[in-house]
């Protein structure tokens, strides 16, 4: 596997968080499955943050994405940091991974260990289920590492799936986040929501707010009014946004 992880100066971090927020760029299911995107988007726009690395990888579809300006790069995933309350890590970009999806899970939770991280959170849809009627209310799911993780799922009212799979990278990068000292979660939604799945993703954010003990709803409020300019420039044009 080919990769270029482009670390900046991260500051000691305390009892930090990671969120896993990257969605599928195969066109045929773009749509459907997009939440992560989303939600990860929707962050970075009403919360301040700090890029603190950027990743290349040979997991990424072969291409490059031509962005404004007639720009081209490769498809790249970021890291950015928010010290607003509890740190929290946030782990965005053009694409999940296609291929290695294991060997990049393990970039990610090695880089996680290095700065202390305590828990993961990845997001996104749930993969074995019947479609929701698209006027209906997305209800939080998931699953966690250890029965400590799931009680948290269920004090925080997320229904816990059972006995069925859970394929895919954000899937995967849960399962092997205990190997490495960390707590895993998955959230997840079913999909039928038509996007952009507003609804889904502000169930997701409440709840991963709540379980990861930051304050999404007071940074709204502080961010409503005019995006700054480190803002804008996380709009960077993808075609995959």
């Amino acid at each position: 596997m080919w990769l270029v992880f482009d670390k900046g100066k991260t500051p000691l971090l305390k009892d930090p968080a990671i969120i896993v927020a990257l969605s599928t760029s195969m066109p045929q299911y773009r749509a459907m499955y997009s939440q992560a995107r989303e939600l990860g988007e929707r962050m970075l726009q009403r919360m301040k943050f700090e890029r603190v690395a950027t990743i290349y990888c040979s997991a990424f579809p072969p291409e490059v994405i031509v962005r404004e300006g007639g720009i081209s790069t490769l498809p790249q995933c970021h890291i950015d940091l928010s010290r607003d309350g509890r740190d929290i890590l946030l782990l965005t970009g053009d694409t999940s991974p296609m291929d290695d999806q294991y060997e990049f899970a393990e970039v990610v939770l090695d880089y996680a260990s290095e700065q202390g991280v305590s828990e993961l959170y990845s997001v996104g849809a749930r993969w074995a289920e019947n479609p929701l009627s698209p006027d209906a209310e997305p209800e939080p799911n998931g699953f966690s590492t250890d029965p400590a993780g799931v009680a948290k799922l269920k004090r925080n009212g997320v229904k816990v799936l059972l006995e069925e799979p859970a394929p895919f990278f954000a899937s995967t990068v849960v399962g092997m986040a205990a190997k490495h000292g960390i707590r895993g979660f998955k959230l997840s939604v079913d999909h039928g929501e038509p996007s952009p799945h507003t609804k889904s993703v502000a169930r997701l954010l409440g709840t991963l707010s709540s379980m990861a003990s930051f304050d999404y709803l007071a940074e709204v409020g502080k961010q409503e009014q005019k995006p700054t300019a480190s803002q804008r420039q996380n709009n960077n044009g993808s075609i995959y946004r």
